[in-house]
Order: C-alpha cells, then sequence, then structure tokens
C-alpha cells in the first residue's frame, strides 16, 4: 500500500489529502483549509489517544505522513483528524504498570539520562507509551 499525501493550492482554500483507510472506502479522505479561518481539519474537535492509523497504536500525536503533528478524531482512523496544539498532547497516565509496579507519578528509574518520565497509557509494561515529564 502506497503512503502519500497531497497538497493543493487554490484561490480560497488548501487541500490536505491523507491516506485512506483499508475499509470499502478507497478514495483518499478530503480536508479544507478555508483561509478566513486559518483552523485546518476539524478544529473544534478534540484529539483522541489511542488512535490506530497504519496498523499501529499511537498515544500521541504524530507527523507521518505530513510534516506537521496531527491526530485522529477517533479511535480508528477514518479520515477525521486536525493539526495538533500544545493542548492537544497526550497526558501523562496515572497510575501506570512498569515492570510489574504501580506509580503515581513521573519517574526516573529506567531513564537512561535520569530525567522524569511518565506512561501515556495505563500499562508501560504492554504498550511502551511515554513520554518526559516536565
Amino acid at each position: 500500500m502506497e503512503v502519500g499525501f497531497t497538497w493543493s493550492s487554490g484561490a480560497d482554500e488548501t487541500e490536505i489529502r491523507l491516506p485512506s483507510t483499508e475499509d470499502s472506502q478507497s478514495e483518499n479522505n478530503l480536508l479544507r483549509n478555508h483561509q478566513e479561518s486559518k483552523v485546518f481539519g476539524f478544529s473544534d474537535n478534540k484529539c483522541v489517544f489511542p488512535f490506530t492509523f497504519g496498523n499501529k497504536k499511537h498515544f500521541d500525536c504524530i507527523d507521518h505522513p505530513l510534516l506537521h503533528s496531527w491526530c485522529s478524531l477517533s479511535e480508528i482512523y477514518n479520515g477525521k483528524w486536525k493539526y495538533c496544539t500544545d493542548d492537544d498532547r497526550a497526558r501523562c497516565v496515572f497510575p501506570f504498570t512498569y515492570k510489574g509496579h504501580v506509580f503515581n507519578s513521573c519517574i526516573t528509574l529506567g531513564s537512561v539520562f535520569q530525567m522524569s518520565w511518565c506512561s501515556l497509557s495505563p500499562n508501560y509494561d504492554q504498550d511502551h507509551a511515554w513520554k518526559y515529564c516536565y
């Protein structure tokens, strides 16, 4: 399956095409950015984490196949998405399980650089999704 996107620009709107899902729909999903609003995608909706795109579960905004971070607006990507803002980034999940132990705050255990981190799911041992705590 070829993965890619198309960017075209008209006089009053910009179109972005993301890869279609592998369901019965074969056409790419189309989003429009109306220049007067300067908001891409479906800006009034919230990111859904985790979401599945490209046969992979994502716990935070992703860059592929676009140049800017984006997220799905449904658990399984169905063509509805938006560009991510700082408010859309995945949040730490507490409590979370790491190496069979339950933690209720950020930890440095297991960090090569001794920087605090947290899980993005209730079970790090299963999902291996994490981020640094700031």
